[in-house]
């Protein structure tokens, strides 16, 4: 006896599954395609050992072969010790701490401030962000050496508006001067709207690598203050704050589509019919339905080993015989009841599956005619 699996083919299985599939696949590379897209962390900016486009390789390499001493600094206690013969640059001012910040104020030496922002009359008193400006190459129109120096060069971002004394405002805009330069008592305190001049891949561009390395090369020594990360702004801020915005996103869709393809697939066709019980099926139909599924599963020989079952079930009393009798006397009462040759018996009772519908159809109609001539006889 033979006997085929009823489980649902492969393909069966791919067409169930293959819309919610194709559907989480889609949304999953639109949510890598925005996440790759917005909120792209340059951890190269302005760093004086970066190399692309971002960072300062290019210009911490040019100060040093102009004889200046480019050290980084991590602590604070380094920007306070620094004296009046040094120059402490600045790139990140809005990520400073409170002590990182009274540490840049109280130093001696010139500083020089990238954008400081919303912390500008922290760090730069009497200063104030009065606009915000496209960068673009733009004229100095101001006395002081180092713009003289370098001309035109691209400035723009916050654009600074104060009434310090003796204040010298350069590369000025509609609403405010692109560069302050603001002294104190032995030093002074230039404040710059934006790091384009600093970077690498802007250098070359107009004035802006003489008016970076007069700004930063004033001095023999050059303090390049990039805190340590376990005391920069932000210790102790939950994880999700410093995961990219782009990600958050990703993660958002990816849920609406999960919770969309749930309510697709709980979604129900109708209203709940109530029906009596017991049901009454007809024979017909039970047979009918079992069939298609048979078909449809591609179950050709159960189906066959169903019809020879229920053959013997009725023959085996006719013949006189228990339920478990062995195959060989069934096959030779049935031959001697039919006339038939007892390998043609065999076969229909106890042969191998059909390999197609045509064979299947022709056992039925052998067993039907078997169980006919029995009864006759």
């Amino acid at each position: 006896m033979s006997s085929t699996s009823l489980d649902p083919r492969l393909g069966q299985l791919w067409r169930a599954a293959r819309a919610p599939v194709l559907i989480c696949g889609l949304v999953l590379l639109v949510a890598l395609g925005v996440a790759a897209a917005t909120d792209r962390q340059n951890h190269g900016l302005l760093d004086p050992t970066a190399v692309d486009d971002s960072g300062s390789g290019a210009l911490a390499g040019l100060l040093r072969e102009q004889g200046v001493d480019v050290r980084v600094a991590r602590r604070p206690e380094e920007i306070r010790a620094a004296g009046p013969g040094s120059t402490v640059f600045v790139p990140f001012p809005q990520q400073l701490t409170a002590d990182q910040q009274a540490a840049v104020r109280s130093s001696a030496a010139d500083r020089v401030v990238v954008a400081p922002g919303g912390g500008t009359e922290t760090l730069v008193p009497g200063v104030a962000v009065g606009a915000h400006a496209a960068v673009a190459s733009t004229e100095p129109r101001c006395a002081l050496p180092a713009a003289l120096a370098a001309g035109a060069a691209d400035l723009g971002g916050e654009l600074y508006r104060t009434r310090a004394p003796g204040a010298v405002r350069c590369y000025p805009r509609q609403d405010g001067a692109a560069l302050v330069v603001v002294p104190g008592r032995g030093d002074t305190v230039t404040v710059v709207g934006t790091s384009a001049p600093f970077t690498n891949g802007a250098l070359a561009d107009n004035g802006n690598a003489a008016l970076a390395l007069h700004l930063l090369g004033g001095h023999r020594q050059l303090l390049w203050y990039l805190p340590a990360p376990e005391t920069m702004t932000g210790q102790g801020r939950p994880l999700v704050d410093l995961v990219p915005r782009g990600w958050l996103w990703g993660a958002a869709q990816l849920a609406v589509a999960a919770l969309l393809v749930a309510v697709w697939r709980g979604r129900r066709l109708g209203p709940v019919v109530a029906e009596p019980l017991p049901v009454v099926v007809r024979a017909a139909e039970t047979v009918e339905g079992r069939g298609r599924l048979y078909r449809r599963a591609g179950a050709r020989g159960h189906a066959a080993e169903v019809l020879r079952e229920a053959t013997l079930h009725r023959l085996r009393p006719l013949l006189g015989m228990e339920s478990g009798a062995p195959a060989v006397a069934v096959v030779d009462a049935v031959a001697a009841r039919c006339g038939r040759p007892p390998a043609q018996v065999r076969e229909l009772l106890f042969g191998a599956a059909p390999e197609d519908d045509v064979g299947l159809v022709r056992l039925a109609d052998g067993l039907d005619a078997v169980d006919r001539e029995v009864r006759r006889s």
